[in-house]
């Protein structure tokens, strides 16, 4: 369902991301580990064209093109198929919950305000943030403003949701809600590529870990494999340092 080919990204002459390859199924939950600057978040950013690649090809269900060469109108094309969470929640300030969720719809996609307010409050109830949706993000907790984000990312219905580090900007005693709302969604079937420091996360809701060091790939496979039996030194040492 996302398919991406031999994606390299450089930083002057810091070659970042040294040729991956990522695949994720429909319904896969991916959770993307590796030791601090090992270019986890370039990647995410590079599928989501919020960094241009150097080299590589993506496909997203039917489309597909060069992430170098692709033009304007592809990249919007495939965006309105991704959702993305950032770490910093990244919602519009002067805008309440409801209608950062509604933003997505009336904006890119220019549905009905009525139908948009609907399905973004339906979308509400999901992260539990249906009695916050008339407050604005500085009446809101860090956890909170994150599962907005969380609604606001599944407003467009995307075919897959990207996050990058959901929690990390959270107080520990507010990651546990985040947590919860995304292994939910894991359990409704939503595709997911999650790159994350939790590893108990990875271990209970990813169907596949895939881990990074150095700008490569180094390992993948099902998470009970990987956390149990890991298959390359590099990943073993990064296990026994958590």
């Amino acid at each position: 369902m996302l398919e991406v080919k031999e994606l390299r990204k450089s930083f002057g002459s810091n070659e970042v991301i040294r040729g991956i390859d990522l695949s994720v199924k429909d319904g896969e939950v991916v959770a993307v580990i590796g030791p601090s600057g090992s270019g986890k978040t370039t990647m995410l950013r590079c599928i989501s064209f919020l960094e241009k690649a150097d080299h590589g090809r993506i496909r997203l269900d039917a489309l597909e093109g060069d992430m170098v060469t692709v033009s304007r109108k592809q990249i919007h094309e495939i965006r309105m198929h991704m959702g993305f969470v950032f770490q910093a929640f990244n919602l519009f300030a002067n805008k309440s919950a409801l209608d950062n969720v509604m933003a997505p719809m009336t904006i890119a996609r220019k549905t009905d305000k009525g139908i948009a307010r609907e399905r973004a409050m339906t979308l509400l109830k999901k992260v539990g943030m249906e009695q916050r949706a008339a407050y604005y993000p500085g009446q809101l907790s860090g956890g909170q403003q994150q599962r907005v984000a969380i609604a606001r990312a599944l407003a467009s219905d995307p075919s897959v949701v990207l996050f990058d580090e959901p929690t990390s900007a959270l107080d520990p005693e507010l990651t546990g809600e985040v947590l919860d709302v995304m292994k939910q969604l894991a359990e409704d079937g939503t595709t997911m590529v999650v790159v994350t420091h939790e590893m108990q996360f990875a271990r209970e809701a990813a169907d596949k870990v895939v881990f990074m060091d150095n700008g490569v790939i180094w390992e993948e496979g099902d998470a009970g494999s990987f956390f149990e039996q890991p298959k390359t030194e590099r990943a073993l040492q990064f296990l026994r340092k958590l």
